[in-house]
């Protein structure tokens, strides 16, 4: 049995709000701060994707090749502010290296062992808050307009059969058998019938949010501003309100963590890569799965309030506003790949996905503090690995070994 301790999380996000759930089943006393309600920043519009089978990086050799006709393109599935070129350069040169085919494998590898268990992981969790019906698994059905263009790289490929993830290609005619909504534009398709999606992201992180609090846990809206520190960690936040006693310290708070791991003495290169998404409340078509388009990067997911179109990657730092142009060029391609679909009473939205540059999170005890753990950086795949990672806190704390390698989580792999 794990001793009961007091344990602060700092962040209310689905990572953060799995964290507690956790912690709170091994019987310790959680305390959530957030600036907002939980869910409200990057889980509330996230794609809603659920994916085992995602085991190949967003760096592998040669995709460099494609960024500057991204560019080139201001509405493509990558742009760069102007004016914050410079400062994203360490970020970009951090993503190059893990580029090398050898660091791609590693990287493939550690995605595989974190993204695996998420089913198993959430169980426990929808069924101690009544939300079982908010996850789905139908599969999903990558798409391109290019002869295998769906199935991407010889090395992709191979990235995935070493996984042992479940695939199938399917050609145009018999994606269109599958998903009969699909364009005739569409000539090759993956299927992987092991992934599934979450029907209302907002409600999922709300939902567990609620039991946390039901079964004893507590939540504080505060922005946290800075730490009074002792020798094991923070002893009191310093917060936009009166001061908080802490005793052990979890920072999970998404695309602003950076920030407070700085404080802390570990410099993370996280960034925000704003991501926008497109809710079409009347589409005229429900998905039997989701779709992602391999050509444009944007997913396609039928949820509980409509078809969501989500994805883009934009780099602009955290407190720019938004360019909802981003959001609704979504439309024009969805419409590319399901014909016919309606784009009346349409709601924009952007939110900041945490990205390091090597695609993976840090799961890890701070290198300086005992008391003080990081769970951030979890960029395009937070649904997937919220679970798994609030597992994992959860051992951490406890003494536990963890359930899987956090070798390649670890904070320092920067320094």
């Amino acid at each position: 049995m794990t001793a009961t301790q007091d344990i602060t999380i700092i962040g209310a996000g689905l990572i953060g709000i799995a964290c507690a759930a956790w912690l709170q089943r091994d019987g310790h006393r959680v305390t959530v701060i957030a600036r907002g309600n939980p869910g409200e920043d990057c889980s509330f519009g996230n794609s809603g994707l659920l994916s085992p089978g995602s085991v190949v990086p967003p760096a592998v050799p040669g995709a460099w090749r494609n960024i500057p006709r991204w560019l080139l393109d201001p509405l493509g599935p990558l742009v760069v502010r102007p004016g914050y070129a410079l400062r994203l350069l360490p970020w970009l040169a951090g993503w190059l290296k893990s580029c090398a085919e050898p660091r791609a494998r590693e990287i493939s590898r550690a995605l595989t062992a974190l993204h695996a268990p998420v089913f198993d992981n959430y169980a426990p969790l929808l069924a101690d808050a009544g939300a079982a019906g908010l996850i789905t698994r139908t599969g999903q059905l990558y798409v391109s307009e290019q002869d295998d263009g769906a199935a991407g790289t010889p090395f992709q490929q191979a990235l995935r059969e070493a996984a042992g993830v479940r695939t199938e290609k399917l050609s145009g005619d018999a994606a269109r058998e599958l998903e009969p909504a699909l364009s005739k534009t569409c000539r090759s398709a993956l299927y992987f019938p092991d992934n599934g999606h979450s029907v209302n992201s907002f409600k999922l992180v709300q939902s567990l949010a609620a039991h946390f609090q039901r079964a004893g846990g507590k939540l504080l809206k505060r922005a946290v501003t800075g730490f009074e520190m002792g020798g094991r960690g923070p002893r009191r936040l310093l917060t936009d309100g009166d001061p908080l006693p802490v005793g052990k310290l979890v920072v999970a708070a998404g695309a602003w963590s950076h920030r407070l791991t700085g404080q802390l003495g570990t410099r993370l290169p996280l960034e925000a890569e704003r991501g926008y998404h497109l809710m079409l409340p009347d589409p005229g078509i429900r998905l039997r799965m989701p779709l992602v388009n391999r050509d444009h990067n944007f997913t396609m997911t039928t949820m509980d309030t409509g078809l969501r179109l989500a994805g883009t990657a934009e780099f602009a730092g955290v407190d720019a506003s938004p360019d909802y142009r981003r959001a609704r060029m979504l439309l024009e391609r969805g419409r590319r790949t399901l014909p016919g679909l309606r784009g009346e009473r349409a709601t924009e939205w952007m939110g900041c996905r945490p990205s390091l540059p090597d695609g993976l999170p840090v799961i890890d005890r701070s290198p300086r503090f005992p008391d003080v753990y990081f769970a951030c950086g979890h960029a395009h795949f937070g649904l997937t690995e919220a679970p798994t990672t609030g597992r994992l806190i959860a051992e951490l704390i406890g003494g536990r070994a963890p359930s899987i390698d956090l070798a390649p989580f670890r904070a320092t792999r920067f320094s």
